[in-house]
């Protein structure tokens, strides 16, 4: 008997204290997080895999009322968003390096992103890995219109020891990008 009445009332506490998250209350803010990954250029085939499986793995989780639900999503949408990312194949920079190398082509690295991500120090890392490793390298600085980014890109150049090839602010980063190629080929 008391078990019975300690059962109910553990019933009650949870059910006052817990609520469950529901698909049909997700799917209309998944929907706008969508269009908005939609609008800011992701695939729309990830955009919905990215939301279905977070439908997925949000349908039916019980979350304490006090409980930080933002954690809970910002978890999941990490995890989601790495496992999106992530491949199983693996890829040897060096290996393609070499390829390209053995036929005397160029290897391109491109590196794109929002302003203030950290790629410029990135590529600062990579260039100093690649010389490290034996391979000579080049800078070229696309980025025409942040200020500051010729001179950060020609700092990084400077304490690495590596050529840069730049042009004035305001002018075409694809023909920057051109004239790297260009005297690449030519050397």
């Amino acid at each position: 008997m008391f078990e019975k009445l300690k059962s109910g009332f553990k019933n009650l506490v949870t059910k006052v204290t817990t609520t469950e998250l529901k698909a049909e209350n997700l799917r209309p803010i998944l929907s706008d997080f969508k269009i908005n990954l939609i609008e800011n250029d992701v695939a729309v085939p990830v955009a919905e895999l990215i939301c279905n499986e977070m439908e997925k793995r949000l349908n039916g989780v019980q979350i304490k009322r006090l409980e930080d639900r933002k954690k809970i999503v910002e978890k999941n949408l990490r995890e989601i968003l790495l496992e999106t990312m992530l491949t199983n194949n693996g890829i040897d920079l060096l290996e393609i390096i070499d390829k390209k190398r053995k036929n005397n082509e160029p290897f391109v690295i491109v590196f794109v992103g929002i302003n203030g991500t950290g790629k410029t120090t990135s590529i600062a890392k990579v260039a100093h890995f690649l010389t490290k490793k034996g391979y000579s390298v080049v800078l070229a600085c696309s980025d025409t219109y942040r200020a500051g980014s010729i001179e950060q890109l020609e700092e990084h150049a400077k304490r690495l020891r590596i050529k840069m090839i730049k042009h004035k602010y305001g002018a075409d980063p694809a023909a920057v990008a051109y004239d790297t190629i260009s005297r690449l080929i030519v050397s």
